[in-house]
């Protein structure tokens, strides 16, 4: 049953060392993070420098294609890690973390389903062949209609990842600061 396939998972999670889990856990979203941070800021708009607007997003495509070989690895880890690192702690019940617990997983989802949709206009766009481009997130008037409208959903979608994973990094360390296991802020001023 599901259930007792959840219980193996959590016992053998329960089996791994809670610095190895953590490490998984912030490498993954580090990785996740910059890759989509990295790519909205550089690849894409790199893409306009190259002189023929048909082999503009060709050039960012090759770009994404390999960073999607790793993106899977990354939230892999993040998500194998935060599983792990639940299953080692004691739960607290109180409103404030089921909110924020709430709230985390709202974010995970959206930068999970932004992730996946970006994935799937990416290879809509690269299906079209070589059409002509502003940039791999620009059409101009001679892009044909359902390549513009697959960029102008993906100059959205990369922002909303970084976003997304950004706000999980920024609740994490306030769940951390909270619960102790890490310094907060004040103390790392403080020096202890």
């Amino acid at each position: 049953t599901n259930g007792h396939i959840l219980q193996v998972i959590t016992n053998l999670l329960r089996q791994v060392a809670p610095w190895i889990l953590r490490a998984a856990h912030d490498i993954g979203l580090a990785a996740w993070f910059g890759g989509a941070y990295f790519g909205a800021v550089s690849l894409n708009g790199a893409s306009r420098e190259v002189e023929d607007p048909t082999q503009r997003s060709r050039v960012a495509n090759a770009g994404w294609f390999r960073w999607a070989a790793i993106v899977p690895v990354a939230i892999g880890a993040h998500l194998v890690g935060g599983v792990g690192l639940l299953a080692h702690q004691d739960h607290d019940d109180s409103g404030t973390e089921r909110t924020v617990a709430l709230l985390r997983a709202g974010v995970l989802g959206t930068a999970m389903l932004a992730t996946l949709e970006s994935g799937r206009l990416g290879r809509k766009v690269a299906a079209a062949g070589d059409v002509p481009v502003a940039t791999a997130v620009r059409p101009i008037a001679d892009t044909p209609a359902e390549v513009a409208s697959c960029q102008r959903r993906l100059r959205v979608l990369q922002w909303v990842i970084p976003a997304a994973t950004a706000s999980l990094v920024v609740i994490d360390a306030w769940q951390s600061s909270r619960s102790g296991t890490r310094p907060a802020p004040r103390e790392w001023l403080r020096g202890r």
